[in-house]
């Protein structure tokens, strides 16, 4: 290589090649006891929603009840209409 002329990058090592001790798996953590474990975002939400979430249901199965109530009348009708030009 000409002086004065650097390469913009580090030479890489192509031939590198990891060795098992290079890794640790997430099973590698020392553990921690029952106790000392913070409880997971998911038990604290389903704690905190546990009975707004049964308001919600019931709010939205009436909800729907509407929407196919109302959607299911227009077919209803056209059925009562079809049945009498026979």
């Amino acid at each position: 290589m000409p002086v004065g002329l650097q390469p913009k990058h580090p030479v890489t090592d192509c031939h590198y090649q990891a060795t098992a001790s290079n890794f640790r798996a997430a099973n590698d953590r020392p553990q921690r006891s029952a106790a000392a474990r913070s409880p997971s975002l998911r038990q604290l939400s389903s704690e905190f929603l546990a009975e707004e979430t049964k308001r919600d249901y019931l709010m939205e199965a009436f909800c729907f009840v509407i929407i196919v109530s109302v959607s299911a009348w227009p077919i209803v009708s056209m059925v009562r209409a079809l049945s009498l030009l026979k």
